[in-house]
């Protein structure tokens, strides 16, 4: 559905030498649970797809979340609800390493700061401070352009927090 953009965001997609050696270390396999509809997929897999390009010993699989009930009940947002989408990093003995759930906590910080100031800067629009799910369809609309706009100058820096993020049991000395 989303293929062209899922494309771009790879091409897009610098990475630094040092973080490829990092991931080069040690072989891993990361696990993505998702699906198609989700916006921060679309940005964070093409990223990660276009290092494993470069990583011998990083494989990384993509799994649709719906059809892994019982893996994505493992994973869960703060509502409860299964997350997407799910980085999860398995060392070679297939141990899970680590769980990124939804996005790095950094880009959700910087996500959520926007989102304020959107409101902030847009008082007519109504029911702009009511949660997403509540907000009348032409403010939701507008929100949503806006982020989707902002969400393209972004993409350097959150490849950044998504790589560093997931090497964090490395830069912890390889301790499981």
């Amino acid at each position: 559905k989303n293929r062209k953009t899922f494309t771009r965001n790879r091409e897009r997609t610098a990475i630094d030498p040092a973080i490829r050696e990092r991931f080069a270390q040690e072989p891993f396999r990361i696990l993505v649970l998702t699906e198609h509809y989700c916006e921060d997929s679309l940005q964070l897999v093409p990223m990660l797809w276009r290092l494993s390009d470069g990583v011998v010993d990083l494989e990384v699989r993509i799994l649709r979340q719906h059809e892994h009930p019982d893996l994505a009940a493992h994973y869960l947002t703060l509502g409860g609800y299964p997350a997407i989408p799910v980085f999860i990093v398995l060392d070679a003995d297939l141990e899970e390493r680590i769980a990124l759930i939804e996005r790095p906590r950094r880009m959700t910080a910087k996500l959520m700061g926007e989102i304020r100031r959107f409101q902030q800067a847009h008082p007519e629009l109504p029911g702009i401070n009511r949660t997403l799910d509540h907000m009348p369809a032409e403010t939701r609309m507008a929100l949503k352009a806006h982020i989707a706009a902002w969400r393209e100058g972004q993409h350097e820096r959150w490849s950044t927090y998504l790589f560093e993020d997931l090497l964090a049991p490395l830069q912890q000395g390889g301790e499981r």
